[in-house]
């Protein structure tokens, strides 16, 4: 049985607009036993006008599909009630991205817009100027037409055209927040708003225009129209210009299509695996890790090792959920902490410290009874496997998989801050280990990221000496050219192509430094930032294809 939850996904305490919170609590079903953080796929249900998370059509769905292994969050969007008066469209996006917000933070890996009438107006609008990639698809339940034209066949014309004049004139004087327009649409709630709202909603020019929005929508899309009613011709034809848009009028069987379209589309039903937390000693520092058993509980020689990049920790948003999807191909899956974990970790650790810690970890496996490991490195933690692996050679690694991998360190850096910060730089961190302060000196400077980062974004930049000089000075030993070609297992190379890292440049000279490993494959996600958001159970389960091709899971 599934559990029905309130959940207030507003984040601000101050008051609305008119000194009102224009968020209450929305309604989440669960599925039976789930706890927050739990991977699941879930739907956001964005309401008709004057709709609320009661309604009868989320709470009808809701129950079905969270037996189906489906969150479900009906929103109480700030347009409903007195909000209706003032709302604007744009106030629907912002609604909708706090909802998609509460569920990826609270683990939910797959994330559906279904939106009822005007509700899917917004859907698509919302993902054909946001581009969202933690929403998957899109549901339109009942569609309606472009907004004016919907209220202007639903009206008597000369009603419309009235309200028209009167929320002009309205606006033009001044009064456009405080003169209320009222107009009656033939079988729906009365339209009560103040006459700016009115036009940004219902106007001849209004935004809510699906024209352009179908143009730039890419998300998949299902309209499901009641049997019998006529489905809008501008939807009809949407739904003609792309293959990844169905029609549907599935009558009672509205739960049962959902559920088929959105596993079809890609969304993951994944059993609830806990991880545990072990401990290891490297150095003087006790280390922790996060370890999943496989799902179905079968005793495995298998197991990936999940390293974090700069200043993360095992608790990556992006480990936490690949990590549990792993766990359900019959692997085992440790993501390690480092004695780089977190932000002193970062502007205290050496070089050398990842290859040491990654060292224990490795043995600690081997004398779990694992035969074969495959490192998976993401970002910086790129660097530091595949240092690891060229150094140790380590006979149970059997992979090496480099997610998002970063730069050269060193050139990175000198591009990133100049030649004369460098340098100076680079003086001041040299200067301080001669002085015995290389833990204790701050190096403090600015950096713009190079391509093919596209917007050269700036960014603070902290590291004691000696620790910046491990890393960035121009004499490390972590290219991850250099290191690559002394890989003698299978490398997978894996990134989106927006990342600020990576391009088919970069992963050609990795590819063309791999000399001695017996396979390179690469996989990219289209429009995917550093980061991998969006994609996470993606990058798992194609990172557990590969695994199968070079044999390193039966």
């Amino acid at each position: 049985m599934s559990s029905l939850h309130l959940a207030n996904i507003w984040t601000d305490p101050e008051p609305g607009p008119g000194g009102y919170n224009p968020m209450a609590a929305s309604m989440l079903w669960l599925p039976d036993d789930h706890e927050t953080g739990d991977p699941a796929p879930a739907f956001v249900f964005i309401p008709r006008w004057s709709g609320y998370p009661y309604d009868s059509v989320p709470v009808s769905l809701a129950p079905q599909l969270a037996d189906q292994g489906f969150g479900f969050l009906s929103v109480c969007l700030r347009r409903r009630g007195v909000g209706q008066l003032m709302a604007m469209p744009d106030d629907d996006f912002r609604d909708i991205k706090l909802a998609v917000d509460y569920l990826h933070t609270n683990g939910f890996s797959k994330i559906f817009l279904l939106g009822q009438a005007i509700g899917g107006n917004s859907a698509v609008r919302y993902m054909a100027r946001h581009r969202d990639n933690r929403v998957a698809g899109i549901a339109w339940v009942n569609p309606i037409d472009d907004p004016p034209d919907w209220i202007a066949g639903a009206t008597d014309g000369g009603d419309y055209s009235a309200a028209l004049e009167m929320a002009a004139l309205a606006a033009r004087q001044g009064a456009g927040m405080t003169h209320r327009i009222d107009i009656f649409p033939d079988g729906s709630a009365p339209v009560t708003q103040n006459s700016l709202p009115f036009l940004s909603w219902w106007g001849p020019a209004a935004g809510t225009r699906l024209t352009r929005s179908f143009e730039d929508l890419v998300t998949p899309l299902l309209v499901c129209g009641a049997p019998g009613d006529a489905v809008p011709q501008t939807v009809k034809s949407a739904i003609s210009a792309a293959d990844n848009r169905t029609l549907l009028q599935p009558g009672d069987e509205l739960a049962a299509s959902l559920v088929d379209w959105a596993v079809k589309t890609g969304a993951d039903r994944i059993a609830t695996v806990r991880p545990n937390m072990v401990h290891v000693k490297s150095g003087e520092s006790k280390l922790f890790a996060l370890y999943w058993e496989p799902a179905d509980g079968k005793a495995t020689k298998t197991v990936t090792l999940l390293m974090h990049g700069l200043s993360s920790s095992p608790l990556s948003p992006l480990f936490g959920k690949m990590a549990p999807v792993l766990a359900q191909t019959g692997t085992a899956v440790i993501a390690v902490e480092s004695r780089r974990s977190g932000w002193e970790g970062h502007e205290t650790a050496l070089l050398e410290y990842d290859a040491e810690d990654l060292d224990v970890w490795v043995n600690y496996l081997v004398a779990q009874g694992f035969e074969k490991i495959v490192l998976a490195g993401a970002s910086l933690g790129s660097i530091s496997i595949g240092r690891y692996q060229s150094l140790h050679q380590h006979p149970n690694v059997v992979a090496l998989a480099h997610l998002m991998p970063t730069a050269d360190c060193g050139t990175w850096c000198r591009i990133a801050v100049g030649d004369g910060p460098y340098e100076a730089a680079l003086a001041k961190a040299e200067a301080a280990i001669a002085a015995g302060e290389g833990d204790r000196v701050l190096i403090d400077i600015d950096m713009r990221q190079p391509p093919p980062n596209r917007y050269g974004g700036v960014f603070r930049w902290t590291q004691r000496a000696a620790s910046w000089l491990s890393w960035w000075g121009p004499g490390a030993d972590n290219s991850n050219k250099h290191h690559m070609a002394n890989a003698n297992v299978p490398v997978l190379l894996l990134s989106g192509t927006g990342d600020s890292y990576n391009d088919e440049a970069r992963f050609a000279e990795l590819k063309a430094a791999a000399v001695n490993a017996p396979s390179v494959e690469e996989i990219w996600y289209p429009n995917i930032d550093h980061g991998l958001a969006g994609v996470e159970t993606r990058v798992a389960r194609d990172m557990y294809a590969w695994m199968q091709k070079i044999g390193a899971v039966n």
